[in-house]
């Protein structure tokens, strides 16, 4: 799976196609949709303790993907809400969930900014009463995050940096007065992460308008969100799920955040994928299996939002299991199977599974079937690292990597209704 695709463990649909300085840049913007509940009451915009309540049951129905749910929970803010600034903004996050389900239009991200825009006038305007109200602040940070976001999507690369720039400086301000504001530390640790990851060509001209991130500093603080923050718990566990299943490739350390997040919201399916690659690299392949036969069964029921376009992205899953395993025909077969029902939102899955097909004739002696392969990789319309992969081995052949330790059993899988 594509690194920053978890963005609410869903991904954004046009951000496969970009060019790599804007994938930069969405990458960090997209993990900047922070729900954060701020704790306003100095404000006059948290003044119940049932306000807080509505936003983390929102939350967990958002990342549960169950969007009417989750929408009529923050709609339920105006009962508590005097300021009238909380409702719309998480029901602007509902949209903004709903439109990762398809390709969003020009109009339908403009209409986002529209109605962001009252709401961050508004918000800046009680801010110049109480500058040093980090309730505010933290606000804020969440509402111009967002507002990066559809920028970027949009080509506005000036108002995107821009937004960033406020963003982080928000919610560095907020941290000042009150650095127990755990939250906080989820949109700073991926802003950190984020920009240490930049190609060093890009940095001079991303470090001209943004401060530059720290790789050890960005883990460290979505470390703290993850273990104290209230909202964003979760999100942050999400993110260094994602982190440590891509870039980092730790996989003992992502094995505990995906069993947790699977039985917490077993109505997303990006979570079941997630899950199924740990226990696969990690060489449980009993337990990668398993979660194999779920993810088919919700696919052939029609469950939660398993769809039928997901059906390539589940063979050249199982596909890779088997070839983990060692298993190399039956894993070519599903690689094939999954090559032959490509889709234009799960391009890079045709292209990893023409790049595994590459490496397992690679291991098999078949220098030739490999390398035609790897051609049949790089002529997807796709961005993804794949493609990186198929390019290397094009070079020069794949040879066998060592085996990663197995993590040990932690104990039984709870039930998480899906079969």
């Amino acid at each position: 799976m594509e690194y920053w695709a978890f963005a609410r463990a869903k991904g954004w649909p046009a951000y496969r196609s970009l060019g790599a300085g804007r994938r930069a840049c969405c990458g960090l913007i997209l993990g900047l949709l922070v729900l954060m509940p701020p704790d306003l009451s100095r404000a006059d915009l948290w003044a119940d303790a049932k306000a807080r309540e509505l936003v983390v049951a929102g939350t967990d129905h958002l990342l549960n993907l169950d969007y009417d749910l989750a929408e009529r929970t923050f709609a339920r803010l105006d009962d508590v809400d005097r300021s009238g600034l909380l409702a719309p903004l998480y029901q602007a996050f509902v949209l903004l969930a709903r439109l990762q389900e398809r390709e969003p239009t020009r109009q339908e991200m403009d209409t986002f900014l529209a109605a962001m825009r009252p709401l961050l006038a508004k918000a800046e305007t009680r801010l110049r009463q109480t500058p040093e109200e980090p309730d505010l602040l933290l606000f804020l940070g969440m509402a111009w995050g967002s507002k990066a976001m559809i920028d970027s999507a949009l080509g506005n690369y000036f108002s995107a940096y821009e937004a960033i720039k406020r963003t982080k400086s928000y919610l560095d301000a907020c941290l000042v007065p009150q650095p127990v504001r755990y939250d906080a530390y989820y949109g700073l640790g991926l802003y950190d992460y984020t920009l240490s990851r930049i190609a060093w060509f890009y940095r001079p001209l991303v470090h001209l308008a943004l401060p530059p991130g720290n790789h050890e500093r960005g883990l460290r603080e979505l470390t703290i969100a993850s273990e104290q923050g209230v909202a964003t718990r979760m999100l942050a566990k999400l993110a260094l799920l994602q982190i440590y299943t891509g870039i980092e490739k730790e996989f003992g350390k992502a094995l505990p955040l995906a069993e947790e997040l699977l039985r917490r919201f077993p109505g997303n399916p990006e979570l079941y994928f997630q899950t199924a690659l740990v226990y696969s690299e990690l060489r449980r392949f009993p337990e990668a299996l398993e979660i194999g036969r779920r993810i088919r069964a919700n696919l052939n029921l029609g469950r939660y939002h398993f769809t039928r376009e997901m059906l390539p992205r589940y063979l050249q899953l199982i596909g890779k299991i088997y070839m983990d395993r060692g298993d190399y025909s039956t894993a070519l077969s599903f690689f094939r199977q999954a090559v032959e029902q490509p889709t234009d939102r799960y391009a890079w899955v045709t292209a990893w599974a023409w790049t595994r097909t590459g490496m397992i004739h690679d291991l098999t002696g078949k220098r030739t079937e490999a390398e035609r392969s790897y051609r049949m990789a790089l002529a997807i319309k796709t961005n993804s690292i794949a493609k990186d992969v198929a390019r290397q081995y094009l070079n020069e052949p794949y040879r066998k990597e060592a085996a990663p330790r197995t993590s040990p059993v932690t104990g039984p899988e709870e039930n998480t209704g899906s079969p």
